[in-house]
């Protein structure tokens, strides 16, 4: 008898242990550039970024397949955007970001502007989760 309370509480135990939980998708995540990356930065502004929210909107955003490919697999857009920021701009040219602790998450861009005269051409590439918040000064 003592045996089956024993067997009865063990399996007790097990059904109420919480079913391992998705782990949480991160607020934002670097996406590294390739030298092989196809993404124009002509027309771009560093405080204006393009947000990509699904496959088609990249198709328009990066028409070269590779580029495309590579960067559709970093990012799933049932729960994720891509942020493409590209410009053209002086070699110093800095882009960098600020996450706020707070539920949903708040990302703060800050881009400051280099003092060279060289012109470079800049790419930076942001998964970011659907509910984060994004502003850019």
């Amino acid at each position: 008898m003592t045996r089956l309370f024993a067997i009865a509480a063990l399996l007790a135990a097990v059904t109420l242990l919480p079913a391992d939980e998705k782990k949480a998708l991160p607020a934002i995540t670097d996406i590294a550039n390739d030298k092989a990356d196809k993404i124009d930065a002509e027309k771009g502004k560093a405080t204006e970024p393009i947000t990509v929210s699904t496959e088609k909107e990249l198709e328009k955003a990066i028409p070269d397949e590779d580029t495309r490919k590579r960067i559709a697999k970093l990012v799933d857009f049932k729960e994720q955007k891509l942020l493409i920021f590209a410009w053209k701009g002086s070699g110093q040219d800095k882009l960098s970001y600020v996450v706020a602790e707070s539920y949903p998450e708040q990302l703060m861009f800050t881009y400051t502007v280099g003092k060279s005269d060289d012109l470079r051409r800049h790419v930076n590439l942001y998964v970011i989760r659907n509910n984060v918040r994004v502003s850019v000064k």
